[in-house]
C-alpha cells in the first residue's frame, strides 16, 4: 500500500524506480566480489550540492532494491540477505541515478576477537536515507 501511494505521485517515476531497483538487485551478486567490489570500495563519494531535497524516485528505487534482494535471497541461489548484497544494490541504484557513492566495510568486536562482527554500508553525500543502524564499525583499509 505504501508503494502504491508513492508511485501514484509520479507514475513515470514509479516505473523508473521499480526498474532501477529491480535491475540493481539482480546485478548485486555479480558485484560482491572481484574487481567490481574493489572499484566500489575504492570509490570516493563527492558532495552533491545540486540536490537540496530528497528525491522520491531515488528513495523508492532504494527501497525496491533492498526488498528485492531480501526476496531473491529466499530462492537459495546467488542472492544472500546480507548487508553486503543490500549495500551493493543501493550502490548500483545510486550510480544508475548518476550519484556519487562508495561502499565501505568495517569490523567491530572485543579485544579477544571471539565475536567479531562485520558490516558494509554506502557512503553517499546527499539527503536520501541510504544506510541504517547506529552501530560503530572500524573501517577496513585494503592495501594493494
Amino acid at each position: 500500500m505504501k508503494w502504491t501511494r508513492q508511485m501514484s505521485q509520479s507514475p513515470s517515476g514509479g516505473a523508473r524506480s521499480l526498474y532501477v531497483g529491480l535491475r540493481a538487485a539482480l546485478r548485486a551478486p555479480l558485484w560482491v566480489s572481484g574487481s567490481r567490489l574493489r572499484s566500489a570500495l575504492e570509490a570516493e563519494a563527492e558532495p552533491d550540492t545540486r540536490t537540496l531535497l530528497a528525491d522520491p524516485e531515488l528513495v523508492l528505487a532504494l527501497r525496491v532494491a533492498n526488498g528485492a534482494v531480501r526476496h531473491l535471497s529466499k530462492t537459495h541461489t546467488a542472492w544472500r540477505n546480507t548487508c553486503l548484497y543490500r549495500t551493493m544494490a543501493q550502490y548500483l541504484v545510486l550510480k544508475d541515478f548518476g550519484k556519487s557513492a562508495a561502499i565501505r566495510i568495517g569490523v567491530q568486536g572485543p579485544e579477544a576477537e571471539e565475536s567479531l562482527k562485520a558490516h558494509s554500508w554506502v557512503i553517499y553525500h546527499g539527503p536520501e536515507p541510504v544506510q541504517d543502524g547506529g552501530e560503530s564499525f572500524e573501517e577496513l583499509r585494503f592495501q594493494s
